[in-house]
């Protein structure tokens, strides 16, 4: 689809949300619960996709009847009742849109979790919010307990497993709209207590601003920014740590200089943004080979990952190994009720590869979403490891002519996945049409487990780690280090991991 970009997390939320939604039909008047179970039963890419994860994972899922089942209609009279009613899709690409959800705003800063509730102060993207320290505690919001008010916004946000969806709402207190605010409980003005590095707690507000243009930018940044130096000592091995934030090449130089040179060329189609994208992945390379020759392996930290461009994503990836990455196919209605169509992802030619291979490990967390888990599973199917915890299952998405709709009744905007994704090593899946139960049935054996011998997928369920390790309070506080040392004694103990290899290797001798 090369006219269409697909977009996850980090795209839509700064630009797809302030877009605005496609009015409803005028010429009926249904209720907004009536209009929105025909909008999922006719355009949603499979409800039974859902309906196999709820089955798999009770103990995860929002409780409730899905509105797509037959039974009562909600109502749906507030914000939080849509909300609620969309939250049963398990769907972390759902959002709340238009004007009356509002544009995304910050209170300049951005928060991360622990697996026991602890939450912290992550990153500035405002560098005028002085009154807050990166990595200081938060220990209320709003007056309420951190734990407390995270369990509480969390039950009604969008996405998979409890654990991410806490991960969900902390991301949303620091960029989000003011429909996500108010379904947290959270007005204009943001109070928070922390307690400081020196133990001291205090009490500080701040106030929600528009994020814009220059916001935008600042988080792109901010992300990119690493928790932990480029290369540490764990037990024997020299870890290389390589760290993607965001897909945002739409706000690096060399990425607008190389789509800019492209179209002054004559280049067309999807030229001037490969030409972009090899420019940043050429960068990025550059910067890994010179890591790798000095690792005994490369630990890919993908905490927190916002998402992106999944295209840049996959070329990034391709750079990162010499193995070949699974295809992806994107998964949409198909013509007929009960069949689905298959459409391949576009491979292109790469931007470059690692001349200094190395293992790799990727480390995901709860809020690793979107292209960041594409990644991640990319990488594993091509031989990674992976260590971490259980990523939100962003595994579908939306795409650069995504609009929405506008409820008829409330005239709320809504948007929701456009397609799902499934990868596969090239042995089973074509394009065209399939029979919707014969996918599910090979994508969701074991739990929707991964798989490097079939089909899988990981919408709702999430990337599933090879050594699970939870975020700890501590984690937050020393940024991973000592949870670097965890994953590498762990795969170690379990032995996923290669004998040093940096003695033997000739680019290493300086």
């Amino acid at each position: 689809m090369p006219a269409r970009r697909q977009l996850s997390t980090f795209a839509f939320c700064l630009a797809a949300i302030a877009a605005p939604a496609t009015a409803a039909p005028t010429d009926a008047a249904p209720t907004d619960a009536e209009f929105l179970r025909a909008r999922l039963v006719s355009h949603y890419p499979s409800l039974d996709w859902v309906d196999r994860y709820r089955q798999a994972y009770p103990a995860d899922v929002q409780s409730g009847v899905p509105l797509w089942h037959a039974g009562a209609m909600p109502a749906l009279a507030d914000t939080r009742a849509l909300a609620d009613a969309l939250s049963l899709l398990q769907d972390q690409h759902v959002a709340l849109a238009g004007a009356q959800a509002g544009a995304p705003e910050t209170p300049g800063v951005l928060f991360r979790t622990a697996s026991d509730g602890s939450m912290s102060v992550w990153r500035h993207i405002d560098d005028n919010v002085t009154q807050v320290k990166d990595g200081e505690q938060v220990l209320a919001i709003d007056g309420q307990p951190a734990a407390r008010w995270l369990e509480q916004a969390a039950a009604h946000t969008f996405g998979g497993n409890p654990r991410s969806r806490m991960a969900e709402a902390a991301l949303k207190l620091g960029v989000g709209t003011p429909a996500d605010h108010a379904l947290g409980g959270v007005g204009k003005t943001l109070h928070l207590t922390l307690r400081g590095r020196d133990g001291v707690s205090y009490s500080v507000a701040l106030d929600y601003r528009p994020m814009g243009k220059v916001g935008g930018a600042a988080l792109a940044q901010a992300l990119e920014r690493a928790d932990l130096p480029p290369l540490v000592d764990a037990h024997g091995y020299r870890v290389g740590i390589v760290r993607f934030g965001a897909f945002a090449s739409q706000y690096d130089r060399d990425f607008k200089a190389a789509v800019e040179a492209a179209e002054a060329s004559g280049a067309n189609g999807d030229g001037p943004m490969l030409a972009g994208f090899c420019a940043v992945v050429r960068k990025r390379l550059a910067q890994v080979d010179a890591l790798a020759a000095r690792a005994d392996l490369l630990l890919v930290d993908l905490r927190g990952n916002f998402g992106g461009f999944a295209r840049e994503a996959r070329l990034l990836a391709r750079a990162l190994t010499p193995n070949p990455l699974p295809r992806t196919f994107d998964v949409v209605r198909g013509s007929t009720p009960g069949r689905l169509k298959l459409v391949a992802q576009p491979e292109g030619p790469s931007c470059g590869t690692i001349a200094h291979p190395r293992p790799l490990v990727v480390w995901t967390d709860a809020g690793t979403r979107s292209g960041g888990e594409f990644m991640a599973a990319w990488l594993w199917a091509a031989g990674a490891v992976t260590a971490g915890e259980r990523t939100i299952g962003a595994g579908g998405g939306l795409d650069s002519a995504a609009t929405g709709f506008v409820l008829p009744v409330s005239g709320m905007g809504v948007r929701f996945s456009e397609n799902f994704n499934v990868l596969d090593n090239g042995t089973v899946l074509r394009e065209g049409e399939i029979d919707e139960a014969g996918l599910l049935d090979l994508v969701a054996r074991d739990g929707f487990a991964p798989s490097r011998t079939r089909p899988f997928g990981f919408q709702a369920v999430g990337v599933r780690p090879d050594l699970a390790l939870p975020t700890t309070a501590a984690d937050l506080a020393d940024g991973g280090a000592a949870a670097v040392q965890r994953i590498v004694a762990g795969l170690a103990a379990k032995g996923l991991l290669a004998r040093r290899t940096v003695e033997q290797a000739p680019e290493s001798a300086h």
